[in-house]
């Protein structure tokens, strides 16, 4: 194989905040995912009249979405529900948030990073679902027991529909034939590192990219000074991480940032894990779709999974959340047929979305229905399926959300922009952390102005 052919194509002013702590406490994020729980959803309530709803998300209609609201529309015979799908990357958000200023007509869409979520919010395209909320007592209840569930200022607008821990796909064949093991207990960046040099061979890069320590030694609002006035990037764990990326791209074992950009990667990084370029890939379950998606990613290896590994000397966080945020459009004709497709959405409606790889957020949906779920009928010969069962389901992870949002959709771009010239080379690392912070603290003047 030669790891250099080119991948086949595929395609506003105040902070956010919430109740309690920023993270699922390690303690509660099998509650808080909802993958222990019993109980029996109640019968959506039928909705009278004629209504059609229309909804805008980043799944692809066939991995969930579109059974999911004819299962809604089965039960409620004079709704009808158009779902749209946008591509959750710059261009697809760029389409969403122009129809949602231009007046396309919208009553659910669904945001994926928090920094859109914030820019969405404060821009007034949601709805107020705080008084719904109220209105069902087992969605107050998840909201008030739930760490991570954030509010503007006590208002609601966004529910959070699945739970998103990352963790390490590692391709098992490559492993295996390399002489390597994975650690049966708790293991380390250095741990991780290692294991990445001695996957790498002529023909495969050790890994695609190495972990975010940053974001795991920081936590959440890791990109903020305490009172969110000041950007953080001046904080050495910033410069560690970037300088531990570029570091693994010049020795060979990290996938060239030149070839990410010119292929497209960042949207598409199943691609090369799944054509065995790269033998390491952190990510979460929405990713798995592709692994069993065996027409379009042909493949003979079984994939394993690995825990996020541990900074040296760190408590950390594990920088997955949780996500896919369904949000109510604020001049939708319909709020309440809305409301009742949010809450089959979040409830019984959740488990059309486990092909998708979309842990339910929301209590209710037992651990085996999520393994089937998720890794599909196939799941034996695709995977390490008790491997995945201890990665994703361990009491111990603690998950990131972030609380404020004060100019972070432009950080965001800063960062990725200053990343990519950092990671091919046109800048050097103080250069990164003194243009990324100064701009960053630019972004957060003018929002905060």
């Amino acid at each position: 194989m030669d790891r250099n052919r080119t991948i086949p194509g595929t395609m506003n002013r105040r902070s956010l905040v919430k109740r309690g702590t920023a993270v699922a406490a390690a303690s509660g994020f099998a509650a808080t995912a909802g993958l222990k729980a019993s109980s029996t959803f109640a019968a959506p309530a039928v909705i009278q009249g004629d209504v059609t709803l229309e909804v805008w998300g980043g799944v692809p209609p066939e991995n969930g979405p579109q059974a999911l609201v004819d299962a809604f529309m089965e039960a409620n015979p004079a709704v009808t529900v158009n779902y749209t799908r946008y591509v959750n990357d710059d261009t697809g958000n760029t389409q969403l948030d122009t129809a949602l200023q231009g007046g396309t007509p919208i009553d659910l869409f669904f945001t994926y990073s928090i920094p859109r979520l914030g820019q969405r919010t404060l821009a007034g395209a949601a709805a107020d679902l705080t008084p719904y909320i109220e209105a069902d007592a087992d969605i107050q209840n998840w909201v008030d027991t739930t760490e991570g569930i954030f509010n503007q200022e006590g208002v609601f607008y966004s529910l959070p529909t699945t739970a998103e821990p990352n963790f390490l796909l590692v391709n098992q064949r490559l492993l295996e034939e390399a002489g390597a093991t994975l650690p049966e207990a708790g293991w380390t960046v250095d741990d991780y590192m290692a294991l990445a040099e001695q996957l790498t061979s002529d023909t495969v890069y050790g890994a695609y990219a190495p972990p975010d320590t940053a974001r795991a030694i920081l936590g959440p609002d890791y990109w903020f000074k305490e009172g969110g006035t000041e950007s953080n990037f001046d904080a050495p764990e910033f410069a560690e991480s970037m300088e531990r990326h570029k570091g693994m791209i010049d020795a060979g074992t990290a996938f060239p940032w030149t070839d990410v950009l010119a292929q497209d990667l960042r949207a598409y990084a199943q691609t090369p894990f799944l054509i065995e370029q790269n033998a390491l890939w952190f990510t979460s379950s929405f990713s798995l779709r592709y692994v069993a998606d065996k027409e379009e990613y042909p493949h003979d290896f079984v994939t394993t999974f690995a825990p996020f590994p541990a900074p040296a000397g760190a408590d950390f966080w594990n920088p997955g959340g949780i996500n896919n945020w369904i949000q109510m459009k604020s001049d939708t004709a319909n709020p309440d047929a809305a409301w009742s497709l949010i809450q089959f959405w979040l409830k019984e409606g959740a488990v059309y979305m486990l092909p998708a790889g979309k842990i339910p957020a929301f209590p209710g949906t037992d651990e085996a229905t999520v393994v089937e779920g998720i890794l599909g009928p196939d799941r034996e010969e695709l995977y390490n399926v008790a491997a995945y069962q201890a990665v994703v389901f361990d009491p111990a992870t603690k998950l990131v959300t972030d609380t404020i949002t004060t100019g972070s959709a432009e950080i965001s771009q800063i960062v990725q922009g200053n990343s990519d010239r950092y990671l091919i080379g046109e800048i050097a690392i103080d250069e990164w952390v003194t243009e990324t912070k100064s701009q960053a603290d630019e972004a957060i003047a003018r929002a905060s102005a």
